[in-house]
């Protein structure tokens, strides 16, 4: 066992509830295309709201994730997850009768609840013994549910009930999950005592934090100009589908592989290896490549996006064995997946996309400077076993 897994006093194990609560919380940053493209076709958001109810919903999650870490305790969990999740299914059905504005307000609430829901599997897989297993396991179940109700939602509710249909399906979702937690545990063990700075994240810690903040702000600042970066090299729209579906399966398969083989690969290594080939990969994209290729180096793509995340629980418990930087985490890869594509907007071109392809090699490369540095620091105070 690991000084980080030594440090935790009472591991806490999976808990398939607190998994689906958080499964359900993220629902949305898969289905954002689904839904908030329906609530425009229907009329109710205008092109530009869409991106405004997106950066909204993911910033709210991603704030109120971070909020609940630093200030709820993790106790009368069951209470606090239900109340959680109704309020998530409430706002969910109230987006039935808003638009515009109102909507883009509510979509930012509905965050705020998906983020207190979010923080109980956060707190579950800080306080585990193997954290890269249970992240593995929580990316790869988290991408299979949004991948099947991306498919389903239009072929089955929304052919009657259009994006309302949609919406109540989520509402549903969210009510089981309001029940699941009362399966959940009434309380996580405390977190261990910081030894130095009262608690504080200490300086390094907020850098291992601002690296993942950057990785998913290289991530996503790519995915979302993925079809007209398909278009640039030639491929037809259902060639562009067919490029995100590759890069879907293979994040799966990048979360088996992580859940897999976790355990036997330093976090340095893969943090740093998967580092070097993503750039690697940006610089082949940029290069307009031709139709296969282009498709191999998407789903390389899809394959380093899961495989690497659980690799920066890793990175964080070991950088701070109070693991209150963990806690942190989902607070910054939401906030990276929500700013990233939103910096990226400003410097692209009418009919280039070649500015949104430099920000992302740059936010990728700011965190592996920092990633590497890190590192250095923490080999300079001694070893630290990197994998439980």
């Amino acid at each position: 066992m690991s000084e980080a897994a030594g440090a935790l006093r009472a591991p806490q194990p999976l808990n398939l509830p607190v998994l689906y609560i958080g499964v359900v919380a993220l629902l949305i940053a898969g289905l954002q295309p689904v839904v908030l493209g329906g609530l425009a076709e229907a009329g109710r958001l205008s092109a530009s709201g869409i991106g405004l109810a997106a950066t909204a919903e993911l910033l709210a999650l991603g704030v109120a994730c971070g909020v609940c870490a630093a200030v709820l305790k993790p106790t009368g969990l069951r209470a606090k997850l239900a109340l959680a999740c109704m309020g998530h299914a409430l706002c969910n059905v109230a987006s039935l009768w808003v638009a515009d504005s109102a909507l883009i307000g509510l979509r930012g609430v509905t965050g705020l609840f998906a983020g207190a829901m979010l923080w109980s599997t956060v707190g579950m897989i800080a306080r585990s013994a193997r954290p890269e297993r249970q992240a593995g396991i929580f990316v790869t179940v988290q991408t299979l549910a949004q991948l099947l109700l991306a498919a389903v939602l239009p072929r089955t509710v929304m052919t009657s009930w259009g994006v309302d249909g949609a919406l109540l399906t989520l509402a549903a979702i969210s009510v089981t999950a309001a029940a699941a937690a009362f399966a959940a545990p009434p309380a996580f063990a405390p977190l261990p005592r910081a030894e130095t700075g009262g608690g504080r994240l200490s300086a390094l810690a907020w850098a291992g934090l601002a690296a993942v903040f950057l990785y998913l702000a290289f991530i996503v600042a790519i995915w979302v100009y993925l079809e007209p970066l398909a278009a640039t090299v030639g491929l037809s729209s259902v060639q562009a589908h067919d490029a995100v579906a590759a890069a879907l399966a293979m994040q799966v398969v990048g979360g088996l592989a992580a859940t897999v083989a976790g355990a036997r690969l330093k976090a340095s290594h893969v943090l740093i290896g998967a580092g070097v080939i993503n750039l690697g990969l940006v610089t082949a994209l940029s290069a307009h490549p031709s139709g296969p290729l282009f498709l191999g180096l998407v789903a390389a793509f899809g394959f380093l996006w899961l495989f690497v995340l659980p690799f920066h629980t890793v990175l964080l418990i070991a950088i701070d064995p109070s693991r209150r930087a963990a806690m942190q985490l989902g607070a910054a890869q939401l906030l990276g997946s929500s700013a990233g594509p939103l910096a990226a907007s400003l410097v692209v071109g009418d009919s280039d996309i070649g500015g949104a392809m430099k920000f992302a090699a740059a936010c990728l490369i700011a965190a592996l400077a920092l990633i590497v540095a890190v590192l250095a620091v923490m080999a300079r105070r001694g070893p630290v076993a990197e994998t439980p």
